[in-house]
């Protein structure tokens, strides 16, 4: 048999100090946290249109801008223009064949180079003259019935007897057109065939000759 007797109330106490733990140390403070490097302010995307930043490089330094192209001159947004009085020369002089160039009343106003080499005449000594000075045949009322052939666009061939500076004088094939330089002008290319006439002779007796039966 247990007897539990009550403590008073000065001994309830006493132990309950003796029992009760010590007090804690005080803690010291945490130190506090070293300093952190600046933090970059955030890129924040720019509007529709505008490009981003090139990102810096910290090993290489920033290279200058490169300057704004500036707008071309305005003469150099032209085109240039051939000359065609160049260009109508050239292709005067490119031709084999001698060429004449009249007006409508039958003057020569121009030749090419050619027409020295085949006929004598130099370009300033035909300059004005009659087409009859080079081919007797094509008197006014020939050219004018000449010339009513060539419209729409047509192209004429006449077998003529040309003259030389010197007075000889060359079969010759004479092509005729039309062409719109200085109001209406005519062209007329001379083509020497007189190599031709012993090859054509040599062809006419022969096909002459009855079939051998």
């Amino acid at each position: 048999m247990k007897f539990w007797f009550g403590k008073s109330d000065d001994e309830e106490k006493k132990q309950a100090s003796e029992a009760a733990p010590a007090p804690a140390a005080p803690v010291a403070a945490p130190p506090p946290p070293p300093p952190q490097p600046a933090v970059k302010p955030i890129w924040v995307k720019p509007a529709v249109g505008t490009p981003p930043p090139p990102a810096a490089n910290p090993e290489r330094p920033a290279a200058a801008a490169a300057p704004a192209p500036s707008a071309p001159a305005a003469d150099t947004l032209v085109r240039p223009q051939a000359n065609q009085r160049a260009l109508y020369y050239q292709m005067m002089n490119a031709l084999y064949d001698a060429v004449v160039l009249l007006d409508d009343h039958g003057h020569i106003v121009d030749t090419n180079t050619r027409v020295e080499s085949v006929l004598g005449y130099t370009r300033e000594e035909l300059w004005d003259a009659t087409a009859t000075t080079l081919i007797p045949g094509l008197n006014p009322q020939v050219f004018a019935q000449m010339i009513s052939s060539l419209h729409g666009d047509r192209r004429v061939l006449i077998n003529a007897r040309v003259h030389r500076k010197n007075g000889t004088v060359f079969p010759a094939e004479v092509s005729a057109g039309l062409i719109n330089l200085r109001g209406e002008n005519i062209v007329l290319a001379i083509r020497n065939i007189e190599k031709r006439m012993p090859a054509r002779a040599m062809v006419r007796p022969a096909a002459a000759k009855p079939p051998v039966s």
